[in-house]
């Protein structure tokens, strides 16, 4: 008996290697040596990365923002942008392969060189491949039986897009306008034919001094936004991610001292990156014998990753905050800049457990009427309730942080309290393995007994006791139609030979 495998080819879009890498970028400020930092803020924005063999190279712009006291007691604040490019290694990399990339500032440092200010920031990149994959199974064959069963195959497709956002509100006027952070927060993302729908708001800080005084005041705004990202592979009901940066701002503040009011203009460049899973189960030999012969197999490892919920949630937190430099009684506080929140989440059943820290520099002034600062963080740790949530489930989570106060209510300490808005992701991890090659080996001797009975273990099921026997399932199926699988325990499995008689 001839024994040859046939194979079918299936070829997707796969999730590739996840590598993670930073450098470090600086830009000179020229003639603030002499001015007293108070606080400093960094934002990075990915401009394009290009796969190689190897390596990932990517690029990005860094904004810097500053705010100083000067020698004379006034606050003033500066600017500077810098490009960068920079390289991740990654030995599975190639250029077949796209690389999409997130850039995080991890850390923002400063030191005096002369009369300038040299101003650092720590930049990881999150760097995701997504690689043209194809698999060639075995579907059958000649003397070959099989066990087949759904393997899910993921495709996975990255999009990109930009949108214009505009805004327009009144504020209580302001003389001058400092600085001003802002923050992009998706929360809500769905697919449909031809395009992945983001929708999310833009939390706008800004930092003003009032008319004729050196005393700063801060306020902010929820400015809500929506976009689509064109994609050909999306369709109604897909699984789908995205994420929204502020790539270009611009603010200009009008002030009618007769109405004491203030016009504010917004106007934002959103950077959209968005991903679109599709799934589909393909039936694959998850196992495989030859009758009557030895068998070796080889096999590939099929692994998906995909959304499976999205939702969102609110919280308030509030404590006492680690605070940089020493705060008493004796200060007056003023206002807030640059807050900014990290987040982390784990799944466990019906729940997801979020930890992170909220920052931000609250600005005072001392017992002298001195402009001070200090970094104020408040570390937080709450779980959420999602009836979908299971156990060995993974949660990607976003976080905006709103309305973050201080106040003091003991000697020597800050209270600090927020509002956090959450966008909770939940992904889902499939992991097959299908038959990609099979070859025969030498023959088994064959039982020359007309009946033989075989005594299964409790647990046993059709395809386990049909790779035994070396025989189909049908089979074991049609000889022992009273069978119940998975087997309890005690039953008998009784194998016919047919006989040859001579005469």
């Amino acid at each position: 008996m001839s024994v040859s495998g046939n194979y079918d080819k299936v070829s997707y879009i796969a999730s590739g290697k996840s590598v993670r890498a930073q450098s470090i970028v600086e830009c000179r400020l020229n003639d603030w040596g002499e001015n007293r930092v108070l606080a400093v803020s960094a934002r990075a924005v990915s401009v394009g990365a290009e796969t190689l063999s190897g390596e990932v190279r990517y690029g990005g712009r860094l904004y810097f923002t500053v705010l100083a006291c000067t020698p004379d007691g006034s606050i003033v604040s500066g600017e500077r942008g810098a490009e960068f490019s920079h390289r991740a290694e990654c030995e599975s990399a190639a250029p077949a392969q796209t690389a999409d990339v997130t850039l995080t500032v991890e850390k923002v440092e400063m030191r005096r060189d002369g009369r300038a200010l040299v101003l650092s920031a720590i930049v990881s990149a999150d760097v995701s491949l997504f690689v043209p994959a194809e698999i060639s199974y075995l579907s059958g064959g000649d003397g070959v039986v099989c066990d087949f069963r759904p393997v899910r195959l993921l495709q996975v497709a990255a999009c990109r897009g930009e949108a214009e956002i505009e805004e327009e509100f009144d504020t209580d006027y302001v003389g001058d306008v400092l600085a001003h952070s802002e923050t992009a927060f998706v929360n809500r993302v769905t697919a449909s034919a031809g395009s992945v729908e983001v929708s999310g708001e833009i939390n706008l800080g800004i930092l003003a001094k009032r008319e004729g005084e050196s005393d700063t005041v801060s306020f902010e705004r929820l400015i809500p936004f929506r976009a689509e990202i064109p994609c050909d592979e999306a369709f109604s009901g897909c699984g789908c991610t995205a994420e929204a940066c502020v790539r270009e701002v611009n603010i200009s503040a009008a002030c009618d001292e007769d109405k004491n009011r203030c016009r504010v203009a917004a106007e934002f460049t959103l950077a959209l990156t968005g991903r679109v899973y599709r799934g589909e189960s393909v039936h694959m030999s998850a196992d495989a014998f030859c009758p009557g012969f030895e068998s070796s197999l080889e096999r590939a490892e099929i692994v998906s990753r995909e959304p499976v919920a999205a939702f969102s949630a609110t919280e308030r937190v509030s404590g006492t905050a680690a605070i940089s430099e020493p705060v008493d009684f004796a200060c007056t506080l003023q206002s807030v800049a640059f807050g900014g929140c990290l987040a982390a989440a784990a799944v466990s059943d019906g729940e997801v457990n979020v930890e992170g820290v909220v920052s931000a520099y609250i600005l005072m002034k001392d017992g002298e009427g001195n402009p001070k600062s200090c970094e104020a963080s408040l570390p937080f740790s709450f779980p959420v309730k999602c009836d979908r949530a299971k156990k060995g489930q993974s949660a990607n989570v976003s976080a905006l942080a709103c309305g973050i106060s201080a106040r003091q209510k003991k000697e020597g300490e800050l209270e600090a309290e927020c509002a956090l808005k959450l966008y909770i992701t939940l992904f889902e991890c499939q992991s097959s393995s299908a038959v990609t090659r099979i070859e025969a080996g030498d023959a088994v001797p064959e039982c020359d007994a007309a009946v033989s009975v075989y005594i299964p273990c409790a647990g046993d099921g059709l395809w386990d006791i049909a790779k035994r026997l070396k025989r189909s399932p049908e089979e074991v199926r049609r000889t022992n139609a009273s069978l119940e699988f998975p087997l309890g325990g005690g039953e008998r499995i009784v194998v016919y030979r047919r006989k040859e008689i001579g005469f």
